[in-house]
Protein backbone atom coordinates (compact mmCIF):
# COMPACT_ATOMS: atom_id res chain seq x y z
CA UNK A 1 0.00 0.00 0.00
CA UNK A 2 0.88 3.56 -0.96
CA UNK A 3 1.21 5.40 2.08
CA UNK A 4 1.19 9.38 2.22
CA UNK A 5 4.86 9.19 4.17
CA UNK A 6 6.05 6.67 1.60
CA UNK A 7 5.05 8.64 -1.43
CA UNK A 8 6.29 11.91 0.29
CA UNK A 9 9.70 10.06 0.36
CA UNK A 10 9.70 9.47 -3.40
CA UNK A 11 8.56 13.02 -4.10
CA UNK A 12 11.78 14.57 -1.81
CA UNK A 13 14.00 11.99 -3.88
CA UNK A 14 12.77 12.99 -7.20
CA UNK A 15 13.31 16.89 -5.89
CA UNK A 16 16.42 16.09 -4.77
CA UNK A 17 18.20 13.98 -7.53
CA UNK A 18 15.96 14.47 -10.99
CA UNK A 19 14.69 17.62 -10.64
CA UNK A 20 18.01 19.10 -8.48
CA UNK A 21 15.90 21.77 -6.70
CA UNK A 22 18.07 23.19 -3.85
CA UNK A 23 18.77 21.67 -0.69
CA UNK A 24 16.41 24.81 1.13
CA UNK A 25 13.64 24.27 -1.12
CA UNK A 26 13.51 20.54 -0.02
CA UNK A 27 14.16 21.37 3.35
CA UNK A 28 10.54 23.52 3.80
CA UNK A 29 8.88 20.99 2.32
CA UNK A 30 10.08 18.40 4.62
CA UNK A 31 9.29 20.85 7.48
CA UNK A 32 5.56 21.55 6.17
CA UNK A 33 4.71 18.03 5.02
CA UNK A 34 6.37 17.02 8.87
CA UNK A 35 4.02 19.56 10.58
CA UNK A 36 0.86 18.26 8.26
CA UNK A 37 1.49 14.37 9.52
CA UNK A 38 1.61 15.81 13.05
CA UNK A 39 -1.23 17.76 12.85
CA UNK A 40 -2.98 15.29 11.30
CA UNK A 41 -2.09 11.91 12.63
CA UNK A 42 -4.97 9.90 11.40
CA UNK A 43 -4.55 10.98 7.56
CA UNK A 44 -2.25 7.94 6.42
CA UNK A 45 -3.39 7.44 2.60
CA UNK A 46 -3.94 9.46 -0.69
CA UNK A 47 -7.68 8.51 -0.20
CA UNK A 48 -8.08 10.63 2.80
CA UNK A 49 -6.91 13.71 1.68
CA UNK A 50 -9.98 15.50 0.85
CA UNK A 51 -10.85 19.57 0.63
CA UNK A 52 -12.46 18.78 4.28
CA UNK A 53 -9.32 17.48 5.67
CA UNK A 54 -7.69 20.04 4.54
CA UNK A 55 -10.09 22.30 6.27
CA UNK A 56 -9.56 20.42 9.49
CA UNK A 57 -5.75 20.92 9.23
CA UNK A 58 -6.04 24.57 8.82
CA UNK A 59 -8.36 24.96 11.52
CA UNK A 60 -6.22 22.80 14.01
CA UNK A 61 -3.06 24.89 12.68
CA UNK A 62 -5.39 27.98 13.96
CA UNK A 63 -6.45 26.88 17.24
CA UNK A 64 -3.71 24.71 18.89
CA UNK A 65 -1.93 26.37 21.43
CA UNK A 66 1.94 26.38 21.44
CA UNK A 67 5.05 27.96 23.28
CA UNK A 68 6.31 31.73 22.11
CA UNK A 69 9.23 32.04 24.18
CA UNK A 70 7.44 31.57 28.06
CA UNK A 71 4.00 32.51 26.70
CA UNK A 72 1.25 29.97 25.70
CA UNK A 73 -0.06 31.47 22.30
CA UNK A 74 -2.61 30.51 19.87
CA UNK A 75 -2.72 31.46 15.69
CA UNK A 76 -0.50 31.70 12.81
CA UNK A 77 0.17 34.79 10.62
CA UNK A 78 -1.40 34.61 7.40
CA UNK A 79 1.73 34.58 5.44
CA UNK A 80 2.10 31.13 7.06
CA UNK A 81 -1.00 29.73 6.11
CA UNK A 82 0.11 30.72 2.84
CA UNK A 83 3.26 29.20 2.89
CA UNK A 84 1.93 25.83 3.80
CA UNK A 85 -0.61 26.03 1.51
CA UNK A 86 1.99 26.52 -1.22
CA UNK A 87 4.60 23.95 0.08
CA UNK A 88 1.54 20.66 0.37
CA UNK A 89 0.28 21.64 -2.62
CA UNK A 90 3.42 21.06 -4.81
CA UNK A 91 3.19 17.77 -3.36
CA UNK A 92 -0.46 17.25 -4.07
CA UNK A 93 -0.05 18.41 -7.07
CA UNK A 94 2.68 15.82 -7.67
CA UNK A 95 0.41 12.92 -6.48
CA UNK A 96 -2.44 14.17 -8.86
CA UNK A 97 0.17 13.48 -12.02
CA UNK A 98 1.00 9.97 -10.93
CA UNK A 99 -2.56 9.11 -10.50
CA UNK A 100 -2.73 8.65 -6.87
CA UNK A 101 -5.48 11.05 -6.24
CA UNK A 102 -7.99 12.77 -8.66
CA UNK A 103 -7.24 16.61 -7.83
CA UNK A 104 -5.74 18.39 -5.22
CA UNK A 105 -7.69 19.16 -2.46
CA UNK A 106 -6.54 22.29 -2.19
CA UNK A 107 -8.13 22.99 -5.78
CA UNK A 108 -10.83 24.88 -4.65
CA UNK A 109 -9.53 26.09 -1.02
CA UNK A 110 -7.85 29.52 -1.91
CA UNK A 111 -5.19 30.36 0.16
CA UNK A 112 -5.02 33.88 2.01
CA UNK A 113 -3.65 37.12 1.05
CA UNK A 114 -1.14 38.66 3.69
CA UNK A 115 -1.29 42.01 4.73
CA UNK A 116 2.23 43.06 4.22
CA UNK A 117 1.79 46.21 6.54
CA UNK A 118 4.99 45.32 8.29
CA UNK A 119 7.32 47.28 6.93
CA UNK A 120 10.73 44.83 6.05
CA UNK A 121 12.94 47.61 5.32
CA UNK A 122 15.82 48.80 8.09
CA UNK A 123 15.79 52.10 9.22
CA UNK A 124 18.94 54.06 9.07
CA UNK A 125 19.49 54.24 12.73
CA UNK A 126 18.51 50.43 13.14
CA UNK A 127 21.67 49.57 10.79
CA UNK A 128 24.10 52.30 12.98
CA UNK A 129 22.79 50.17 15.93
CA UNK A 130 24.05 46.46 14.53
CA UNK A 131 27.18 47.80 13.27
CA UNK A 132 28.14 49.64 16.81
CA UNK A 133 27.17 46.77 18.70
CA UNK A 134 29.55 44.12 16.60
CA UNK A 135 32.45 46.91 17.59
CA UNK A 136 30.87 47.51 21.00
CA UNK A 137 30.67 43.49 22.01
CA UNK A 138 32.63 41.17 19.89
CA UNK A 139 35.41 39.20 21.46
CA UNK A 140 38.19 40.01 19.66
CA UNK A 141 39.57 41.28 15.80
CA UNK A 142 38.58 38.80 13.51
CA UNK A 143 35.00 38.27 14.77
CA UNK A 144 35.00 42.31 14.65
CA UNK A 145 35.53 41.91 10.72
CA UNK A 146 33.57 38.96 9.84
CA UNK A 147 30.87 40.21 11.15
CA UNK A 148 31.30 43.80 9.99
CA UNK A 149 31.76 42.41 6.49
CA UNK A 150 28.67 40.04 6.72
CA UNK A 151 26.37 42.97 7.64
CA UNK A 152 28.09 44.82 4.67
CA UNK A 153 27.67 41.60 2.08
CA UNK A 154 23.47 41.58 3.17
CA UNK A 155 23.19 45.42 3.03
CA UNK A 156 25.56 45.99 -0.25
CA UNK A 157 24.76 42.92 -2.35
CA UNK A 158 21.19 41.76 -1.16
CA UNK A 159 22.54 38.16 -0.74
CA UNK A 160 19.97 35.45 0.68
CA UNK A 161 20.99 32.98 3.79
CA UNK A 162 22.41 30.13 1.73
CA UNK A 163 23.82 32.54 -0.52
CA UNK A 164 25.83 34.05 2.03
CA UNK A 165 27.25 31.24 3.74
CA UNK A 166 28.01 29.42 0.65
CA UNK A 167 30.18 32.22 -0.82
CA UNK A 168 34.23 31.01 -1.03
CA UNK A 169 37.15 33.24 -1.08
CA UNK A 170 38.02 32.45 -4.76
CA UNK A 171 34.02 34.06 -5.41
CA UNK A 172 35.82 37.32 -4.81
CA UNK A 173 37.48 39.52 -6.93
CA UNK A 174 39.67 42.40 -5.34
CA UNK A 175 40.83 44.18 -8.47
CA UNK A 176 37.33 44.77 -10.37
CA UNK A 177 35.85 45.09 -7.29
CA UNK A 178 33.61 41.92 -8.14
CA UNK A 179 31.46 39.64 -5.85
CA UNK A 180 29.92 36.13 -7.51
CA UNK A 181 26.86 34.17 -6.63
CA UNK A 182 27.58 30.70 -8.25
CA UNK A 183 24.70 29.19 -9.75
CA UNK A 184 24.64 26.17 -7.34
CA UNK A 185 24.14 28.57 -4.64
CA UNK A 186 21.43 30.65 -6.05
CA UNK A 187 17.68 29.70 -6.22
CA UNK A 188 17.40 30.62 -9.37
CA UNK A 189 20.67 28.98 -10.81
CA UNK A 190 21.73 31.77 -12.47
CA UNK A 191 25.27 32.67 -11.87
CA UNK A 192 25.06 36.49 -11.15
CA UNK A 193 28.12 39.00 -10.60
CA UNK A 194 27.56 42.07 -8.68
CA UNK A 195 29.64 44.96 -7.76
CA UNK A 196 31.28 45.67 -4.72
CA UNK A 197 30.37 48.59 -2.79
CA UNK A 198 33.23 50.79 -1.67
CA UNK A 199 32.23 50.80 2.09
CA UNK A 200 31.84 46.64 1.19
CA UNK A 201 35.29 46.53 -0.66
CA UNK A 202 36.78 47.79 2.67
CA UNK A 203 35.40 45.55 5.04
CA UNK A 204 36.21 42.53 2.84
CA UNK A 205 39.60 43.29 2.34
CA UNK A 206 40.03 44.45 6.60
CA UNK A 207 38.55 40.69 6.98
CA UNK A 208 40.45 38.80 4.74
CA UNK A 209 43.43 40.79 6.24
CA UNK A 210 42.55 39.48 9.87
CA UNK A 211 42.13 35.84 8.61
CA UNK A 212 45.08 35.21 6.07
CA UNK A 213 45.94 32.48 8.37
CA UNK A 214 43.06 30.59 7.75
CA UNK A 215 43.04 28.05 4.58
CA UNK A 216 39.72 27.07 4.28
CA UNK A 217 37.93 27.94 1.28
CA UNK A 218 34.78 29.21 2.93
CA UNK A 219 34.96 32.52 2.62
CA UNK A 220 32.68 33.49 6.56
CA UNK A 221 34.45 31.45 8.82
CA UNK A 222 33.28 29.94 12.05
CA UNK A 223 33.98 31.41 15.53
CA UNK A 224 36.20 28.52 16.47
CA UNK A 225 38.18 26.21 14.13
CA UNK A 226 39.21 26.56 10.54
CA UNK A 227 35.58 25.69 8.94
CA UNK A 228 32.86 27.83 7.42
CA UNK A 229 29.53 29.00 9.11
CA UNK A 230 26.97 26.52 9.40
CA UNK A 231 23.62 27.66 9.15
CA UNK A 232 22.90 26.77 12.47
CA UNK A 233 25.65 29.07 13.14
CA UNK A 234 23.95 31.57 11.08
CA UNK A 235 20.92 31.18 13.43
CA UNK A 236 22.59 31.55 16.73
CA UNK A 237 24.74 35.04 14.82
CA UNK A 238 21.41 36.47 14.48
CA UNK A 239 20.14 35.84 17.87
CA UNK A 240 23.28 37.18 19.54
CA UNK A 241 23.11 40.27 17.04
CA UNK A 242 19.49 40.84 17.91
CA UNK A 243 20.47 40.95 21.71
CA UNK A 244 23.63 42.90 21.22
CA UNK A 245 22.31 45.37 19.10
CA UNK A 246 18.69 45.72 20.78
CA UNK A 247 17.46 45.58 17.33
CA UNK A 248 15.31 42.72 16.37
CA UNK A 249 15.21 41.85 12.65
CA UNK A 250 15.45 38.97 10.59
CA UNK A 251 17.87 38.20 8.08
CA UNK A 252 16.02 38.51 4.82
CA UNK A 253 15.32 42.42 6.14
CA UNK A 254 18.72 43.02 4.39
CA UNK A 255 17.49 42.08 0.94
CA UNK A 256 14.77 43.73 1.87
CA UNK A 257 16.81 47.26 2.42
CA UNK A 258 18.72 46.32 -0.27
CA UNK A 259 16.41 46.49 -2.80
CA UNK A 260 14.65 49.38 -1.24
CA UNK A 261 17.74 51.38 -1.25
CA UNK A 262 18.19 50.62 -5.15
CA UNK A 263 14.58 51.69 -5.49
CA UNK A 264 14.64 54.80 -3.72
CA UNK A 265 18.05 55.72 -5.93
CA UNK A 266 15.98 55.61 -8.87
CA UNK A 267 17.80 52.23 -10.25
CA UNK A 268 15.95 50.54 -13.36
CA UNK A 269 13.46 47.89 -11.72
CA UNK A 270 14.95 45.77 -14.46
CA UNK A 271 18.68 46.21 -12.92
CA UNK A 272 17.01 45.97 -9.42
CA UNK A 273 15.95 42.42 -10.94
CA UNK A 274 19.03 41.10 -12.11
CA UNK A 275 20.94 42.28 -8.96
CA UNK A 276 18.44 40.36 -6.46
CA UNK A 277 18.68 37.30 -8.84
CA UNK A 278 14.91 36.96 -9.54
CA UNK A 279 13.47 35.14 -12.42
CA UNK A 280 10.61 36.55 -12.34
CA UNK A 281 9.82 40.56 -11.88
CA UNK A 282 6.75 39.71 -10.46
CA UNK A 283 9.14 38.77 -7.25
CA UNK A 284 10.95 42.13 -7.82
CA UNK A 285 7.67 44.16 -7.39
CA UNK A 286 7.26 42.68 -4.20
CA UNK A 287 10.00 44.24 -2.37
CA UNK A 288 8.51 47.43 -3.03
CA UNK A 289 6.01 46.87 -0.57
CA UNK A 290 8.71 47.98 2.31
CA UNK A 291 8.77 51.27 0.73
CA UNK A 292 6.02 53.95 2.44
CA UNK A 293 4.54 56.87 1.20
CA UNK A 294 6.28 59.17 3.84
CA UNK A 295 9.59 58.79 2.61
CA UNK A 296 8.23 59.53 -0.88
CA UNK A 297 7.82 63.46 0.00
CA UNK A 298 11.01 64.51 -2.11
CA UNK A 299 9.11 62.66 -5.53
CA UNK A 300 5.97 64.65 -4.99
CA UNK A 301 8.17 67.56 -4.77
CA UNK A 302 9.02 66.83 -8.26
CA UNK A 303 5.35 67.78 -9.76
CA UNK A 304 5.28 70.63 -11.53
CA UNK A 305 1.56 72.13 -12.71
Amino acid sequence: MNTINALFQEFILECNYSRRLRPETTRGYNAVFLLFLKIMPEVTSPKELTPEMLNEFFRRIETRPRMVGKTVTSGVKKSTIKTQWSKLNVFFVWLKKRGFIIESPLKDIKPPRPNYDDFRKLENSDINKIYSSIVRCSANALTIRRDTMMVSILLFCGLRKGELISLHVSDLDLIKNELTVRAETSKSKKTRVLKMHPTLAMHIKDYLNERRKLKTEWLIVATKGDSGLTRHGLKHWVKSLILKSGVKFHLHQFRHTFACKLCEANVNVFKVQKMMGHTDIAMTMRYARSMRTEDMIDDIGKISI
